[in-house]
């Protein structure tokens, strides 16, 4: 941490926040952490100026100041709003197995960002670090585990928001034997967002059922995940043209590719989350 060196009317200059108000946000919520003089003055640090303009910032957003403040106060690192520095913040926290962090840098990603862009600039790339860094032995499945679980709890409370239904419904399944389902939540977040209603079947799920679902609820579209080559031939086996009962069927996940969906007479999602929001988007206007 640098030096404290600001008296309060340097800060005040420094952020654009008055001495009164710096006072009480000091006082009442505790977010400025001063040093001392030897005289015992006040002297604030470049953190601080930091974490005052992060709040007068999230003020601005529209937040009432001691909402910020306790989103602040469980940040166990400094404030953050840059996209780039949640994604490192996140990594290293993962890195170094200190949960508070990681939750500290959700916290503020799905705070400070719109949803769209902490999924694909922060959350997305550090889960795939994480997966890469299990796969170097760098990190062990329970760290793996601990941060997917967080992720997981930050999407349902986004997924139990009551939006959605001007697009239509999009029923999201994992292919058969396909376990992991974060990407295709993550999608299911954006797609309400987005305006569609949604229904997510999860992990491995049987390709007959998949359609059978998504004809009677009155799907417009059913998406298929795979992250696995075995998941992708487990879809290839079982895949019966759905298209033929009024579905556009979309594919998706890491072992995914244009050609391949090509070759399963299915559209293919784009290799981000943003790009299958577009694609879904517009196979609904066609």
């Amino acid at each position: 941490m640098s030096a404290p060196l600001l008296n309060i009317a340097a800060l005040a200059a420094r952020t654009g926040v008055s001495p009164d108000t710096l006072r009480k946000w000091e006082h009442r919520y505790g977010v400025l952490r001063p040093g001392r003089t030897a005289g015992g003055q006040r002297r604030y640090s470049e953190v601080d100026v930091q974490r005052v303009e992060w709040l007068r910032d999230r003020i601005r957003d529209g937040w009432r100041i001691g909402e910020a403040a306790r989103v602040l106060d469980e940040s166990t690192r400094v404030a953050l709003d840059d996209p780039g520095e949640l994604r490192d913040a996140l990594i290293a926290s993962i890195r170094d197995s200190d949960l508070m962090s990681t939750s500290a840098a959700l916290d503020q990603a799905f705070a400070v960002l719109p949803v769209e862009q902490a999924l694909t600039e922060v959350v997305t790339p550090a889960l795939q670090w994480t997966g890469d860094a299990w796969e170097r032995g760098e990190v062990s499945v329970a760290q793996e585990h601990a941060v997917t679980g967080k992720v997981r709890a930050h999407l349902a409370t986004l997924l139990a928001e009551d939006q959605g239904g001007v697009r239509g419904l999009a029923v999201l399944a994992c292919a058969p034997g396909e376990q992991h389902d974060i990407g295709l939540t993550m999608l299911s977040v954006l797609l309400r967002a987005d305006g569609w209603r949604v229904e997510l079947l999860g992990a491995d799920t049987p390709v007959d059922s998949a359609v059978d679902f998504a004809v009677k609820a009155g799907a417009t579209m059913l998406c298929f995940s795979a992250s696995r080559t075995e998941s992708l031939d487990h879809l290839r086996g079982s895949l019966r043209h759905p298209a033929e009962n009024g579905l556009a069927v979309v594919l998706g996940g890491a072992a995914a590719r244009p050609e391949v969906a090509q070759a399963l007479q299915l559209t293919y999602a784009g290799e981000r989350l943003d790009e299958a929001v577009e694609q879904l988007r517009h196979l609904a206007r066609a």
